[in-house]
């Protein structure tokens, strides 16, 4: 299912409830190292690694503008990468997935 070079959503253990995007750089048995959008690597199970399923409908918290801080919101269109995000606050934005990250609850779920 996982393959190097494979892009995923990746648990950040420090921060165990968020889920980043990012990138396999490497496999050996049932670990992962990740390789995350914003330059961090760490190593991760099979248990806290995700096919990359941000679209259309995805509760995402986004950088508004690049920023340090993160707001909820959902993306309403999606070209590739880039998403456009409708902020629970009534702020929108185009950005990139590189620029989100996901709550563990909001996570897909197998027949959601």
């Amino acid at each position: 299912m996982f393959s190097v070079g494979k892009r995923v959503l990746a648990m950040w253990p420090v921060e165990v409830e968020w889920w980043y995007p990012g990138v396999v750089t490497r496999i050996a048995g049932d670990q992962f190292e990740i390789q995350f959008d914003d330059g961090d690597r760490t190593t991760v199970s099979a248990g806290e690694i995700l096919p990359l399923a941000i679209g259309v409908h995805s509760r995402v918290w986004g950088r508004f503008k690049g920023g340090p801080y993160y707001y909820p919101g959902t993306v309403s269109q999606q070209q590739a990468d880039a998403i456009h995000i409708n902020y629970d606050d009534g702020d929108q934005e185009w950005t990139t997935i590189s620029m989100v990250r996901v709550h563990e609850g909001d996570l897909p779920q197998p027949g959601r």
